[in-house]
């Protein structure tokens, strides 16, 4: 097994570091959003354990789901999730190539392309105004993003430069995988339905610590990939 060197091509050189703030700053402004939503719910105020994310997006203020929801913040929270999504499809095509290239990295990066089209529907899908719409936009974004995590994780293997967060990156899928299953078949435990921020997390957290990773890389940088 020998080493190759590679390089990005002049061209693109330095648009990987945009794809890196598209990936921190979507994951910052979603967080900041929802926690700003979360902090003006109600009244009741908002619970973890007995409201889920898409409440923080209900758009009236009444029973809905065997509860009152009402999120003052709902169009923020919305907005946010519609931003995150475009900004995961932006960071996704920019900083694809700083990773070495064969069919498994871009499968992994199309599903990680069509996470961010799911979330970026998801904003206008609200849970009180189209449930079916709602739940298949989240379903959408969440398979496909764990999914991508695990056969990037996998493909990581193949580029020494991604090689030490490749097992980060499977777990990380694996997590946000069996939290959604979990979910799925209504086994949430004493997380109730903050178990949607259990699948949310590991994503979230991966852009966030692949955007500094991205950031830390000199431009005109070499990577190296295997060759057997």
């Amino acid at each position: 097994m020998t080493f190759v060197s590679i390089s990005t091509p002049v061209k693109n050189r330095g648009f990987f570091r945009y794809g890196a703030l598209c990936y921190i700053v979507g994951v910052v402004q979603f967080f900041a959003a929802m926690g700003a939503a979360a902090f003006y719910y109600g009244p009741p105020g908002y619970n973890f354990q007995k409201n889920s994310i898409s409440d923080l997006q209900a758009v009236h203020c009444a029973t809905f789901g065997g509860k009152y929801v009402c999120s003052p913040l709902h169009v923020i929270a919305n907005l946010s999730v519609t931003m995150v999504g475009l900004l995961l499809i932006l960071g996704t095509l920019l900083i694809r190539d700083r990773f070495s290239s064969g069919r498994r990295q871009m499968f992994a990066f199309g599903l990680l392309i069509v996470a961010g089209a799911g979330a970026a529907a998801n904003g206008f899908t609200p849970e009180d105004v189209t449930l079916n719409g709602d739940i298949l936009s989240a379903v959408l974004a969440f398979l496909a993003a764990n999914f991508g995590l695990i056969q990037l994780g996998r493909a990581m293997s193949d580029d020494v430069y991604w090689h030490n967060l490749r097992a980060y990156t499977k777990i990380s899928g694996a997590v946000g995988l069996g939290a959604l299953i979990l979910d799925g078949v209504n086994i949430t435990g004493p997380l109730g339905s903050g178990i949607e921020w259990l699948i949310v997390a590991p994503i979230s957290l991966w852009m966030f610590v692949v955007g500094i990773q991205l950031l830390r890389i000199p431009l005109g940088k070499k990577g190296l990939i295997k060759q057997l």
